[in-house]
């Protein structure tokens, strides 16, 4: 059994004093779906535990002109309540409903499923494709960095020990954008993802594609953008021609990254299927 100190702080100045003084020792935990089970492994050994649940400040959603903010302690179902994320970014909607069952989306928060790395995390796709910006507090101060520079490795963030996530910040898209996440698992609900995928599309007056993101995940490392692939659709119109050269493009990119694994005679193909199943019910005019 493992024997640590447990910590409540109230405000976020105290978190970060607590941090600063207890540094790379010491594990932040709001929701626990994903701490909890590591301590009772004993894949970590932390000495402390500061738990964040109680500071206000770091849980809702918040619209500021054309910018979102929500807080690392927003659950997955605070999220699919929001009017605003429901108007604004359907992707991610979809994503956080496809977390878990109805319990681990009433405990677990976008702020865990960040900074866990996980490769399969499902939030992390549909983030990327929005090219959010993540706030990150310590008692130095305070800097913003791109959830693409955020993950450095499979379950390994760049954020500092003495630094702590205080907010998500997603600029709204222009309209007309189009958005879509669909997962595959092992079964309909409560599967960790064999594979996800997020697409954001935008078509022009003469149908062309005008801006297009595309991030797969659970198939590479550390999720990102699919920049090779995006650039080949940009400023053409989707053609059954194009759409299957796409999706080998987009699958000769995920072999670049990964290189040839076990896996992959199985995950490529079924990675290309929906893709264009995605992009066919998107480039619909």
């Amino acid at each position: 059994m493992q024997h640590f100190q447990f910590f409540t702080p109230r405000s976020i100045e105290e978190a970060l004093e607590y941090l600063y003084d207890k540094g790379d020792r010491c594990k932040i935990i709001a929701g626990g779906t994903d701490l909890i089970p590591s301590l009772r492994r004993e894949d970590i050994c932390p000495d402390f535990v500061m738990n964040i649940l109680e500071i206000p400040e770091l849980r809702g959603i918040e619209e500021i002109d054309d910018i979102i903010k929500i807080g690392p302690t927003t659950t997955f179902t605070e999220m699919l309540e929001s009017d605003t994320l429901f108007r604004y970014f359907p992707s991610l909607l979809q994503s956080a409903a496809s977390i878990g069952s109805p319990q681990i989306r009433n405990r677990g928060t976008i702020g865990g499923n960040i900074a866990n790395g996980s490769p399969a995390a499902d939030a992390l796709p549909a983030l990327l494709a929005h090219d959010v910006e993540l706030e990150l507090q310590s008692r130095g101060g305070r800097r913003r960095i791109k959830i693409s520079e955020a993950i450095e490795a499979p379950y390994r963030t760049r954020f500092r020990p003495e630094e702590m996530l205080t907010g998500i910040f997603i600029k709204r898209l222009e309209s007309k954008t189009r958005e879509r996440f669909e997962k595959l698992g092992r079964r309909n609900s409560m599967a960790r993802a064999r594979m996800n995928l997020t697409v954001i599309l935008r078509l022009g007056d003469r149908g062309e594609i005008s801006d297009i993101r595309i991030v797969p995940g659970a198939v590479m490392p550390v999720a990102r953008r699919m920049k090779e692939t995006e650039e080949m659709l940009i400023g053409e119109n989707l053609t059954p021609s194009l759409l299957e050269a796409s999706s080998e493009r987009l699958s000769q990119e995920v072999v670049g990254i990964t290189g040839i694994r076990w896996s992959t005679e199985y995950k490529l193909p079924v990675l290309k299927n929906i893709f264009k199943r995605i992009m066919n019910e998107l480039g619909k005019t």
